[in-house]
């Protein structure tokens, strides 16, 4: 398979790369950042590196138009985070993770389906996160941004499966990628930490890339009781809510240990 992945360059994007050119399939990698584009991916063949920023429709529609072959599945990977209180937000802030988290998203997903509709198949596999089910005060603007990323990625589905177009929701946990360094110890984000484990980019290539890719689920959350907790928090929130505390301190110990 021919699969194009955002946030390419590092973390999760670049471990499902990894796996992904293991398996055989031929890659592009995709990132905002042609230094660390170039220098994760140089001596690596199989792969093709595109700079690109995933917020601007004009480059997602230039990249597909370029493409010398079809790209059968696209990852969207590429994702930002800032930790804020509700009424001690930087706007700043808020608009690049919506810009980022759902535009990028949103766009990217939509010029995927323009380009595989004429082939009648393909898949696009959109990170989200087990934020996308809870509710996480203290990462308040990032919950927003993946629960739209769900709410779209399901709608999208719908809309693209009667024409061959599969549409996946992966959901990890807290991840050890430099996303979850940037919160150790800022207490805004000690819900992050409140999970058993982190897990890492590799797990969570393993199951998009030996998994997810082969399955096409719906959805499918990393580890899977965390799917099952998070709906239930979705659709009862207001009792998850009075748990928050006690998560909270449960997260501020977590975050202190340094294989967490």
């Amino acid at each position: 398979m021919r699969i194009l992945i955002t946030g390419a360059a590092a973390g999760i994007g670049a471990a499902i790369a990894e796996h992904a050119l293991r398996a055989g399939h031929a890659v592009l990698a995709a990132d905002l950042d042609p230094d660390a584009l170039k220098t994760r991916w140089s001596k690596h063949d199989g792969i093709t590196v595109h700079t690109m920023d995933v917020r601007d429709a004009a480059q997602w529609t230039s990249l597909f138009d370029t493409l010398d072959e079809p790209v059968d599945v696209l990852i969207n990977v590429a994702g930002v985070l800032r930790p804020g209180h509700t009424g001690e937000l930087d706007v700043a802030d808020v608009t690049l993770q919506l810009d980022v988290n759902v535009r990028g998203v949103i766009v990217g997903t939509d010029a995927a389906a323009r380009h595989m509709k004429p082939r009648g198949q393909g898949h696009i596999i959109n990170i989200g996160s087990t934020a996308s089910l809870y509710p996480t005060p203290g990462n308040t603007v990032y919950s927003a941004t993946k629960h739209a990323v769900r709410g779209f990625s399901l709608a999208a589905a719908g809309d693209l499966r009667p024409h061959g177009i599969a549409v996946s929701l992966v959901g990890p946990t807290a991840v050890r990628t430099a996303m979850l360094e940037v919160q150790r110890g800022r207490r805004e984000s000690a819900l992050t930490f409140a999970g058993k484990r982190a897990l890492s980019a590799d797990e969570v290539a393993a199951a998009v890339i030996d998994k997810v890719l082969k399955e096409q689920p719906l959805e499918c959350y990393l580890p899977s009781s965390e799917g099952l907790v998070g709906k239930f928090a979705t659709t009862m929130p207001g009792m998850f809510l009075k748990q928050v505390e006690k998560a909270r301190a449960k997260g501020e110990a977590n975050a202190r240990k340094s294989d967490y």
